[in-house]
């Protein structure tokens, strides 16, 4: 698969726009609504851009890993899947906080 073949099918181009997708409908990218399914499926999306040679924009999931760190004053070594997962009652529950801390994280970007 190369860029225009990317293009052409209409995927995605930044986790933005995935994110997005992911979110009105998950039973179509992930097998359970779990955020350990959603980190799997951004992480294996990623992988395949690479792989391809498909230039992606995935910079924001460093900067909300950074944001989910601060916010909950994590100062280990854990995921922005395994901190939301701390602190929600079960992997749907988890699903759930995570685009609703991406939404709010996203509102205070845009602030900025």
């Amino acid at each position: 698969m190369d860029k225009e073949i990317a293009i052409a099918n209409n995927l995605p181009s930044t986790v933005l726009e995935l994110l997005a997708a992911i979110k009105r409908r998950p039973a179509m990218y992930l097998t359970r609504r779990y955020i350990s399914c959603l980190k799997a499926y951004l992480d294996g999306w990623a992988i395949m851009a690479y792989q391809h040679n498909i230039e992606i924009d995935g910079s924001c999931m460093q900067e909300f890993q950074d944001w989910i760190t601060d916010k909950y004053r994590i100062t280990s070594s854990h995921s922005w899947a395994d901190i939301i997962l701390f602190y929600s009652g079960d992997e749907c529950d988890a699903l759930d906080n995570f685009f609703k801390l991406f939404d709010e994280w996203q509102q205070r970007v845009r602030t900025v």
